[in-house]
């Protein structure tokens, strides 16, 4: 019966009547029939019948009924069925046939046939034709081939050949044909050839 408004709440334990609007719930043992709405819920053993709208779930465990929106999911072990929509996805397994739209991605064994569409990929081992669009991709072991656009890549190890548009590249060992183009760059080593 304890409702919460404009406030922080760290209790572990709340019954099912309880029902959280406005406010942050770290609870991690939350029953099948709550709710949360427009809240933070950290939970970790969400059941399916669960839908979290307008809120962050880090839950590592979800099934393949459960979709989330509005929200950021860092689940490790969803399924290929499963498809996030404007949310954020950690997950580091994910198959071919996935397809990311509208989040952001910190995959780290992504294959060539998948495509970053509108999200950020920091994938650590990316093949030299997957092509990323509009997001962030902090990668340290991209090709030459590979061009970053409106982005932000923090990579350390990228070669003369690449090109940064639109964007911020604390990259720390560039080399000396490198252009940064309208954007910042808190590079600490830049050599006498290098321009911002």
């Amino acid at each position: 019966m304890e409702f919460l408004q404009r406030g922080v709440s760290t209790m572990r334990s709340f019954s099912n009547a309880e029902f959280l609007q406005r406010g942050v719930s770290p609870a991690r043992s939350f029953p099948s029939t709550e709710f949360l709405q427009r809240g933070v819920s950290q939970t970790r053993s969400f059941s399916n019948a669960k839908f979290l709208q307008h809120g962050v779930s880090p839950a590592r465990s979800f099934s393949n009924t459960d979709f989330l929106q509005h929200g950021v999911s860092p689940s490790r072990s969803s399924s290929s069925a499963e498809f996030l929509q404007r949310g954020v996805s950690s997950k580091r397994s994910f198959s071919n046939a996935e397809l990311l739209q509208h989040g952001l991605s910190p995959a780290k064994s992504f294959s060539s046939t998948d495509f970053l569409l509108r999200g950020v990929s920091p994938a650590r081992s990316f093949p030299s034709t997957e092509f990323l669009k509009r997001g962030v991709t902090p990668a340290r072991i991209f090709s030459n081939t590979e061009f970053l656009q409106r982005g932000v890549s923090p990579a350390r190890s990228f070669s003369s050949a690449e090109f940064l548009q639109c964007g911020v590249s604390p990259a720390r060992s560039f080399s000396n044909k490198k252009f940064l183009q309208q954007e910042v760059s808190p590079m600490q080593r830049f050599s006498n050839a290098e321009f911002l």
